[in-house]
């Protein structure tokens, strides 16, 4: 499964890349409920800025109460959103090349929230018939199902983090049964679906 470092690392670039692919249909809907493509990766910035800026850029902790997960947004457009991202990642890569091992143990939470956003962005895609769901690196997804068995099931399901799991369809795939642990639909991107317009935003 590798160290804390080089998951953190694969989960970055795993994100980076389908926030990339996605660069054109920003406004599309993810597997995100009421959020768009863009939403999605101004979440990401958000939670990164804060988990990630802490562990790897020596941030301080934040003043007053604790925003929910679900409560972390940067701001800007749709098209600032990649931007915000491309400087981010790149700051954090660097970052996390020269830190401690020991400053990733503040990360787990951080690196599974890249690699399911990543699985959200790509199906935006594969909700339209553009691309196939997302299967995850098989270490990243060995280390991902490890923590599945020993998470808290209160600590996960609490707001803005997982909603109630679903039941995986006959024949899903690993990738698919982890993100139907996370509350997430694996199948709905299979197919294009009749509604499958994109919502109007700042990009479009």
């Amino acid at each position: 499964m590798g160290t804390a470092r080089e998951r953190y690392l694969q989960a970055l670039d795993l994100f980076s890349a389908e926030a990339r692919a996605g660069a054109d249909r920003l406004g599309l809907p993810s597997a995100c409920t009421d959020w768009s493509i863009a939403d999605v990766i101004r979440h990401v910035v958000g939670v990164q800025a804060e988990q990630g800026g802490r562990a790897l850029l020596g941030g301080e902790e934040p003043e007053g109460q604790p925003r929910q997960h679900r409560d972390l947004m940067a701001p800007g457009g749709d098209f600032e959103a990649i931007d915000r991202w491309e400087e981010l990642a790149a700051r954090l890569r660097s970052a996390a090349l020269d830190a401690a091992e020991d400053d990733f143990a503040q990360l787990p939470m951080a690196t599974l929230d890249l690699a399911l956003h990543a699985w959200d962005i790509r199906w935006a895609a594969a909700r339209v018939g553009l691309a196939g769901n997302l299967e995850f690196p098989s270490d990243l997804l060995e280390w991902m199902e490890e923590f599945r068995e020993h998470a808290s099931e209160e600590a996960v399901r609490s707001p803005g983090i997982f909603m109630p799991a679903v039941e995986p369809p006959a024949g899903a795939t690993r990738s698919e049964r982890f993100v139907a642990w996370s509350g997430r639909d694996p199948r709905t991107g299979c197919l294009p679906r009749a509604d499958s317009v994109p919502v109007p935003t700042d990009a479009s």
